[in-house]
């Protein structure tokens, strides 16, 4: 009787000492997985860090950059570079971690890994002049962050085609108002278009010395093709209050 007793009690015993490991190795899990996303966010301020887990493309641009604020009077090929030239303190995240939230800084850190994989494996793409972002959520998000002021500004055919972005009316759409508008209110945008920050300007892509200045740095062809499709999408709209968000 005592020996048949004693068989469910061993292994009652034996759950408890299985599930008392499964909880350690997933506490010990998560404090891995803590102090890696401390760790990376931090590593990943320095733009050193970063260029050593890439290979080309992405050490071009580094090399870029580092030329720049070694010598201010080196060209400035690309808008990345611009970014720099305007603001020595910049750095690659600041591009590159969206808005910064968690869920942002979860994508950019699973993106960080995915790239340490392309080092290590050396499936790289060594195209200099990339035509496509990855993760151009994050991209695009950050853009809006630092350029929302040019967003919200009507300025006529001057700026309409920031003003009628999709990520405008998101920001129209939270509350924020269109300055230049009387009332600063009643500015719809075209919502269904799918065009994004990305879709003119891309921040690595080289433009030749004797581009003009006034288009930052943009891609003309690709520009006049994101042109179009808004003008063909929003049939031919484009005056203040006038456009369509359906």
């Amino acid at each position: 009787m005592t020996t048949n007793q004693s068989v469910p009690l061993i292994a009652a015993q034996q759950r408890r000492r299985f599930f008392t490991l499964l909880l350690m190795l997933g506490g010990i899990g998560l404090i891995v997985a803590g102090v890696a996303f401390v760790g990376g966010t931090i590593l990943e301020e320095q733009d050193s860090f970063c260029a050593s887990c890439h290979t080309v493309p992405e050490t071009t641009y580094f090399e870029r950059t580092t030329a720049l604020l070694a010598d201010t009077s080196a060209p400035i090929s690309d808008l990345a570079t611009q970014h720099y030239h305007l603001n020595d303190t910049f750095q690659c995240i600041q591009c590159h971690r969206g808005t910064a939230s968690l869920s942002d800084r979860i994508q950019t850190l699973a993106l960080g890994a995915r790239d340490t994989l392309i080092m290590v494996s050396g499936k790289a793409d060594p195209t200099i002049e990339k035509s496509t972002v990855e993760q151009s959520v994050l991209v695009n998000a950050a853009c809006v962050g630092c350029h929302e002021t040019t967003l919200l500004t009507f300025n006529g055919i001057q700026n309409h085609f920031h003003n009628f972005l999709p990520q405008t009316g998101e920001l129209l759409a939270q509350g924020k108002q269109m300055v230049g508008v009387q009332g600063g209110g009643g500015f719809r945008t075209f919502n269904n278009i799918p065009l994004t920050c990305t879709s003119c300007h891309l921040a690595h892509k080289s433009v030749s010395a004797d581009a003009d200045p006034r288009l930052k740095f943009m891609d003309v062809p690709m520009a006049q093709q994101a042109c179009d499709t808004c003008h063909q999408m929003g049939g031919g709209e484009g005056a203040e209050g006038g456009n369509s968000d359906d």
